[in-house]
């Protein structure tokens, strides 16, 4: 069997798809993987040797340059597409996975002739793939600044069907003492600043004085950090020397870096500054080993095209040194914090039932739902959390029925030949209740004030849109009641079994025990 993988992305992204690209190779242990990648990332076969049988490369920058330059033949990049296009078909691939999920790549499937093609591809002037839950969500999720509940690689372990493996390693095979920092990202709205982690150096030198603190950097970046470290203190390697230091580290200490990810997959662990552009929901360090502190700015996260609006990068100074040095002597002391956000694992239920059903008709499995609930730590608290948690539901309730009750008739906007924002005024100022309200950072209403910002060519086209994702919304909604149900059932049984035996005199159960032996004069018991 012969498997094409698709990542045009960047380094980070490429290193960060290691996870998937191991569980395609245990799903498939004897298959023959190549993977496209884009040439200026060819040293990424560094970090992934073992996996990937072939690595094919897409000359993207020169091809720009061809079709904007005018020393370039205007052909020259048409010629070097349909030069790849051949090259790609010859080999004659059973599977192909799209794990970009951008138009480049969407286009340059389409073009293959392979049978089972998986993740987003054009067909006939029509983009094809999003038939999977796991990757509409994906899509709907990672174009702009909205939240998601589950992680890049989840999406696609999911929508690929690709099981996954968090399991850290554990730490006694962690042999040196010493303490990592990758200062310097490759967008300057995500770096804490070189001061800032001056002063962490020292204070975990001074208060842990049998660590050491090196700084890793590339040869470019030596320069700069030269500006506050010794050249002693420096650990200037290429990507596969790097792997050797994380693989003994005792901590990592990172900003959004290509390292991070490639520490998340040597278990390494790791303390994130998650600032500027960087979404932690989406696209932080892939590991149970991870800690990641985020800024509490409301610009953050911010586009990650855009260069910093405000006078001063105030995300950065919004994390201090003593925050971070609290995270990495958590890591280094191996007290794991625990994860009490309640509300972020029910919602990942709610969701994970809706996206994992195979139709609207197939009944969700809340019996894995809840049993995977219930190994959680933060379940200690869900009788706590309930009337909270039972009052958003109702406000959910609320703003759906609204919804469905000012949405206009189909009937009535397909008679309408002009459409004005005033047909759906109503629904607009639902709309902004949300989102002024901030309580449905899950996403349950998101396909709905999407739909309402859609550009239509008929009235009636409103109507679909709308009218489809309150149905998701509508079906959403039912799952949450219905696992909150099952999850108060249990809790409640759980504490009259536990109070009841919790009074039971001990010779009471010496009684039970009793009544329960066989008489052996009667075969009743």
């Amino acid at each position: 069997m012969k498997i094409l993988v698709l990542s045009l992305l960047r380094l980070g992204d490429i290193i960060q798809q290691g996870p998937l690209l191991r569980a395609l190779r245990a799903k498939y242990p004897e298959a023959q993987i190549h993977l496209l990648l884009n040439h200026q990332f060819a040293n990424v076969e560094k970090v992934l040797d073992g996996v990937v049988n072939k690595f094919i490369y897409f000359d993207r920058e020169h091809i720009q340059k061809g079709l904007g330059e005018a020393n370039y033949n205007i052909l020259w990049s048409y010629t070097q597409v349909e030069n790849l296009v051949k090259e790609l078909n010859s080999e004659n691939y059973d599977l192909a996975l799209n794990f970009t999920h951008n138009k480049l790549s969407a286009f340059l499937l389409g073009t293959l002739q392979i049978p089972d093609r998986r993740g987003l591809y054009q067909d006939e002037g029509r983009f094809q793939g999003l038939n999977n839950p796991w990757l509409r969500y994906f899509n709907e999720r990672f174009s702009g600044t909205q939240k998601s509940l589950f992680h890049y690689v989840e999406l696609l372990g999911n929508a690929f069907d690709l099981p996954l493996d968090k399991s850290p390693v554990p730490a006694k095979d962690r042999k040196k003492k010493t303490v990592l920092f990758q200062c310097l990202t490759s967008d300057q709205k995500k770096n804490w600043g070189l001061e800032n982690f001056r002063q962490l150096k020292r204070t975990i030198e001074l208060a842990l004085n049998d660590y050491q603190v090196k700084i890793l950097g590339a040869s470019f970046e030596r320069d700069t950090l030269s500006k506050v470290f010794a050249e002693s203190e420096l650990l200037i390697c290429d990507l596969s020397e790097v792997k050797s230091h994380l693989k003994e580290a005792a901590l990592l200490v990172t900003g959004d870096t290509s390292i991070k990810h490639l520490a998340a997959q040597y278990g390494t662990p790791i303390v994130e500054l998650a600032l500027g552009s960087s979404d932690s929901s989406k696209t932080a360090a892939y590991s149970e080993n991870s800690v990641v502190i985020e800024t509490k700015v409301p610009c953050a996260p911010c586009n990650h095209s855009q260069a910093c609006h405000q006078p001063r990068q105030f995300c950065a100074e919004d994390i201090s040194v003593e925050d971070v040095f609290a995270a990495a002597w958590d890591q280094l002391s191996g007290e794991k914090m625990q994860q009490k956000n309640l509300r972020k694992y029910l919602d990942r239920s709610v969701w994970e039932l809706h996206l994992n059903r195979k139709s609207p008709e197939q009944k969700p499995d809340y019996s894995a739902a809840i049993a995977s609930l219930y190994l959680n730590p933060a379940m200690v608290t869900f009788q706590e959390s309930l009337p909270s948690w039972n009052a958003d539901t109702e406000l959910l309730n609320t703003w759906y029925k609204k919804a469905k009750q000012v949405l206009p008739a189909r009937e009535v906007l397909a008679t309408k030949k002009n459409f004005q924002s005033s047909d759906v005024s109503e629904l607009i100022m639902i709309a902004q209740d949300i989102l002024k309200s901030k309580k449905d950072g899950a996403g349950y209403f998101q396909g709905f004030i999407e739909a309402l910002l859609t550009r239509f060519t008929h009235p009636v086209q409103i109507y679909d849109r709308v009218n489809g994702a309150l149905l998701e919304t509508a079906e959403l909604l039912n799952i949450r009641e219905s696992l909150t149900q099952q999850l108060c059932s249990l809790s409640t049984e759980g504490n009259f079994y536990a109070k009841g035996i919790g009074q039971l005199p001990q010779h009471g159960f010496e009684e039970a025990r009793e009544s329960l032996r066989r008489n052996p004069k009667d075969a009743s018991l």
